[in-house]
């Protein structure tokens, strides 16, 4: 059962997270593109979902959750719930009221998962792109990547410098998988 994607405050709530987000923060536009493109997506999600059953997260929240993993360079599902247990900003654009309880990782996962097997989540992205309000910003000039990511990718464990006859830096021919001295004793590279 698709469950319902109205905000819900508690009855003695004191912060209105809606004025705790300043007026002139860049997320308040998008925010305001990814729920005109979300309730034209509606439909798709109606169809996506029994209308019996437990309700799950709703889709525009794992979306929206989506965006903010991608646009704050959050590594993991995990780390995404930890940040949503605390900040406000991040709890305000995913739709979550201040008290309500935050999922957990793997049933998040698990249920973005099905959002990405649907094509939901490459409509959601397409029509995010065709969006009148950024169609303008889009250009093909330049491209530009967060190269912290890519640095924690291909960490120094994961390669080993090789000279120009294909011996690794001690001279010795790459090992069975590819890096340092073979077996039989020798030392490899940690």
């Amino acid at each position: 059962m698709r469950g319902s994607d109205a905000v819900t405050g508690a009855l003695f709530s004191y912060v209105d997270l809606e004025a705790r987000v300043p007026m002139r923060h860049p997320l308040r536009l998008i925010r305001e593109v990814v729920n005109e493109v979300l309730a034209a997506l509606d439909a798709d999600f109606t169809a996506m979902y029994s209308a019996i059953g437990r309700p799950s997260i709703p889709p525009e929240k794992l979306l929206r959750g989506s965006l903010i993993q991608a646009f704050f360079t959050i590594r993991s599902e995990r780390q995404l719930m930890e940040q949503l247990d605390y900040n406000l900003l991040f709890r305000w654009f995913i739709g979550l009221g201040i008290d309500d309880p935050v999922w957990d990782h793997s049933t998040y996962s698990k249920n973005r998962d099905r959002l990405l097997e649907a094509d939901v989540a490459k409509r959601f992205l397409k029509a995010i792109l065709a969006h009148a309000k950024v169609v303008p910003l889009l250009s093909d000039e330049h491209f530009s990547v967060d190269g912290t990511l890519v640095q924690a990718w291909a960490s120094m464990k994961s390669f080993q410098r090789k000279g120009t006859d294909g011996t690794d830096e001690g001279g010795q021919p790459p090992g069975p998988n590819g890096s340092g001295p073979t077996a039989g004793g020798q030392e490899g590279y940690a």
